[in-house]
């Protein structure tokens, strides 16, 4: 059965308590009070989908999308908003959004990329509601806009360019002028690019044991909302709790063994082997590839010893990690992490 496309239940509970209209107007179309959205975590995007259409009919502003993304703050987020905002660098808080946002909603995918110039946070609807989708992407990409501003701790100014996929709307400069960044129409995606560089620029609100446990707890979500799906991503995501993990407690841990992970999800090793065979996978190249990223990842960290780094992602010898290492990249872990390579 195909899994019901949803959001947090937040973005209704903004809008009916904008007291543009009396509820009853906003939820025209919709079966469900206020008292239900009150108490729900996630909306369908079947009731949403009407609540904006209603909202965008009764609201004065053209430009109401971005102001409902500027009122979400960090406690709307949960654990994803204190991730992103806890996060070591902007990039890695641009990454949490892409690679989490399924903690929050179903009705879009996320994804980053770099190009020779800018680092990219994209936005690609699932839903196929057009109306809907478009207003969704400029919530959204206002959402994240409002995050960088807080990590940069001032406005995120014309060298952030957010691009739209759809037309310019009916007055549209009152929609621009919401946003800080340069805004385009007619793209050919939804998406926030902010200059390369920045992706390395470290977050003043980095909190190692925050961020950490908050990654945590948004897979652990991602986890519980999927019924089905790819048993690579499943399997990733227990060890990038393992590995996260590792980080916080600073031990000499080694991953667990295809076994363990097998009688943790309750299936035999032979049944797993075969669904990842099926993904064109293996427990091994799961593993060593989430070796290679860690280590990459914490290498950037000068607190951190090469003999910590191999610690934490379960290499007891370093001599072991060293070699690892030089088939990653053809160079040792010391030399990575001086840029000679």
């Amino acid at each position: 059965m195909p899994r019901t496309l949803e959001l947090s239940a937040a973005y209704a509970r903004l809008i009916l308590q904008s007291k543009v209209a009396a509820p009853s107007e906003l939820l025209h179309g919709v079966d469900l009070t206020p008292a239900d959205i009150a108490d729900m975590e996630f909306i369908a995007v079947a009731d949403l989908g009407p609540i904006f259409r209603n909202y965008d009919r009764l609201v004065a502003s053209s430009a109401w999308t971005a102001e409902l993304g500027e009122q979400f703050n960090i406690g709307v987020h949960g654990p994803l908003g204190f991730a992103a905002l806890s996060a070591p660098t902007l990039g890695e808080a641009l990454d949490v959004m892409g690679s989490l946002s399924a903690s929050r909603s179903n009705a879009m995918v996320l994804d980053t990329r770099a190009t020779d110039s800018h680092y990219i946070l994209r936005i690609t609807d699932v839903t196929g509601e057009q109306d809907f989708a478009r207003w969704l992407a400029e919530v959204i990409l206002k959402i994240v806009e409002v995050l960088l501003a807080t990590i940069l701790a001032h406005p995120v100014g014309r060298n952030v360019l957010v691009s739209f996929s759809h037309p310019p709307p009916v007055n549209a400069e009152a929609l621009v002028d919401s946003y800080e960044a340069s805004v385009t129409f007619n793209a050919a995606e939804n998406s926030i690019a902010v200059p390369l560089a920045w992706r390395q620029l470290p977050s003043p609100l980095y909190d190692e044991p925050v961020y950490r446990a908050n990654v945590i707890k948004c897979r652990e979500m991602i986890a519980a909302r999927e019924s089905a799906g790819s048993i690579t991503g499943a399997i990733r995501n227990r060890l990038r709790n393992h590995f996260d993990g590792q980080v916080l407690a600073r031990e000499d841990v080694a991953p667990p063994t295809l076994e363990e992970v097998a009688n943790e999800m309750h299936v035999t090793v032979r049944t797993l082997i075969r669904r990842l065979r099926q993904e064109d996978s293996t427990y091994k190249d799961i593993v060593d590839g989430l070796r290679r990223e860690y280590a990459d990842q914490l290498l950037r960290d000068a607190r951190l010893t090469v003999a910590d780094v191999a610690a934490i992602i379960g290499y007891r010898e370093p001599a072991n990690f060293g070699r690892a290492f030089r088939r990653w990249h053809g160079c040792s872990p010391a030399a990575w992490r001086r840029g000679d390579h």
